[in-house]
């Protein structure tokens, strides 16, 4: 069925598909190599179906005018990106893959996203993203723009209890916890924390079990599942628990500094207004949107 298809199909040689699209022949040859363009291989020879060539460019027009933002897990963050399409729709849509901070950044590298949310804290310096950024991404240029602060804190059931404060108290009160995935800016903080105070994961109860989003993870304690984890306050005021207050973060959006002039990018970046998000998302506990829109920096 598939070499009836294609008898019937207009397919461009190398060459032709070079003079079609403007290109050189060792560009398509790349593109044949990254699986950008679609292709065929018959009797050791390359061609292209033009209808699926035609295809493939409409796709990359409409893709110019979409962002796809990876990165970190935020309810805010995709409250926003919910917001951007339903105003822009149909001439631009944003796309968010919440894979955790590091993946994000790392996607990014490999130009899998436009944009990403990180909250990645430097142990040694005690600084978010930036120093994390230099390492990750260099000698890659690129912009961080200030989306919000937020509290990271101990999630545990309405009323607390057993009582827990610090983090110690999972320990010495044999709590059931539940984990952040590995990747996540909230495993960095944690793991940091708790190095911090000389805990050992071997030593709490629920350390390997985990999950890959705030929700998940206070679901999993409104359930009675587990007793505590580490998550953001947010989660807490939509599901009724309780929340203390460890650490206040600074989540970043990252940008690579070729499609930073790109109108598709500044037209998201100029959507970063305290007073547009707190209208479409009010009563924001655990979040403060002092500097949101702010350039923290341009390499």
């Amino acid at each position: 069925m598939i070499e009836a298809a294609l008898m019937k199909e207009e397919l461009l040689t190398t060459k032709e598909l070079a003079d079609f699209l403007r290109l050189n022949e060792k560009k398509i040859y790349q593109l044949v190599r990254d699986s950008g363009i679609p292709h065929v291989r018959i009797a050791g020879k390359w061609l292209f179906p033009k209808s699926h060539v035609l295809r493939w460019i409409d796709e990359n027009v409409q893709r110019e005018k979409d962002i796809l933002i990876v990165g970190s897990d935020d309810i805010l963050m995709t409250k926003l990106v919910s917001s951007y399409s339903q105003e822009n729709l149909p001439e631009s849509q944003a796309f968010y893959s919440s894979v955790g901070s590091l993946r994000g950044i790392q996607s990014l590298s490999q130009k899998k996203g436009q944009a990403c949310c990180t909250h990645i804290l430097d142990v040694k310096t005690g600084e978010y993203n930036l120093p994390v950024l230099e390492r990750l991404l260099s000698p890659g240029r690129y912009v961080v723009v200030n989306l919000w602060y937020r509290k990271q804190g101990l999630i545990v059931k309405k009323g607390n209890p057993l009582g827990i404060r610090v983090l110690e108290n999972i320990v010495e009160k044999g709590a059931r916890f539940i984990n952040r995935n590995v990747g996540s800016g909230t495993r960095v903080l944690l793991e940091h924390m708790m190095g911090e105070k000389g805990l050992d994961g071997k030593n709490i109860s629920g350390f390997a079990d985990e999950e890959d989003s705030h929700m998940e993870m206070a679901l999993k304690i409104l359930f009675g599942d587990a007793d505590v984890g580490l998550g953001i306050e947010y989660v807490t005021h939509l599901l009724g628990l309780d929340f203390i207050p460890l650490k206040e973060e600074r989540f970043d959006l990252v940008v690579p500094e070729e499609l930073w002039p790109t109108v598709t990018i500044k037209k998201f970046v100029s959507y970063l207004d305290p007073i547009r998000v707190n209208r479409f998302s009010k009563n924001l506990p655990g979040y403060d949107l002092k500097d949101m829109g702010k350039l923290i920096f341009h390499s």
